[in-house]
């Protein structure tokens, strides 16, 4: 399972590298390097309090939104972390690779490191933070409509958004650009998430 989480991991990242790249290659390869421009850069807070109060803010939304889901949903195999369920320590190195490589690393780059900066490109900040953050709820809860109650998934949405919207600031108005807060936080949710069914905590 270990190796394979590495690959899925990779395959994951690669797709949703892919677009970015292109659009990169085309519009700024000229102005900074790829990664540079994605966002792997040093993070420099220019207010750390803010930082850490959005940061915990975040998580503790995302990670809120993520039990509720747990706890309400009747078929667990639509969710991604469904195949660590009850699986104890031995999942321990698959669920890191799975939380942080997988999911995390891969939804950073296409929503805080492509869309937020593409999308503030065209609109400016604010109007570019909050659609890149709808789309980043509505990726978390739109499938969600045909098995519960649509309340319980637009309030999904709206937590996964408003998280979204939160790192997204952190990372741009706090962070120097930079997508590693957001890729913190999003991981340590995920990984979080995880154990949570790892260890039948939930």
């Amino acid at each position: 399972m270990f190796i394979q989480s590495i690959i899925d991991g990779i395959v994951q990242v690669i797709i949703f590298a892919i677009i970015p790249f292109f659009y990169w290659m085309i519009a700024f390869r000229k102005r900074e390097k790829f990664t540079n421009w994605i966002g792997f850069k040093k993070i420099v807070f220019h207010n750390k309090s803010k930082a850490l109060i959005f940061s915990v803010l975040s998580f503790a939304i995302l990670l809120v939104s993520g039990i509720i889901l747990l706890s309400v949903i009747g078929d667990e195999a639509i969710l991604a972390n469904v195949k660590f369920t009850s699986m104890g320590m031995q999942s321990i190195l698959p669920i890191l690779i799975y939380a942080i490589v997988q999911t995390s690393l891969s939804e950073e780059l296409l929503f805080r490191g492509f869309l937020l900066k593409v999308f503030s490109g065209w609109w400016g900040f604010g109007v570019g933070n909050f659609i890149q953050a709808l789309l980043f709820g509505l990726l978390h809860g739109v499938l969600l409509f045909t098995i519960l109650n649509p309340v319980l998934v637009i309030s999904i949405i709206i937590f996964a958004a408003l998280a979204g919207w939160m790192m997204g600031y952190v990372n741009e108005k706090i962070g120097n650009g930079s997508i590693l807060p957001s890729w913190i936080i999003h991981s340590l949710m995920n990984i979080s998430s995880s154990l949570l069914l790892a260890f039948n905590i939930l």
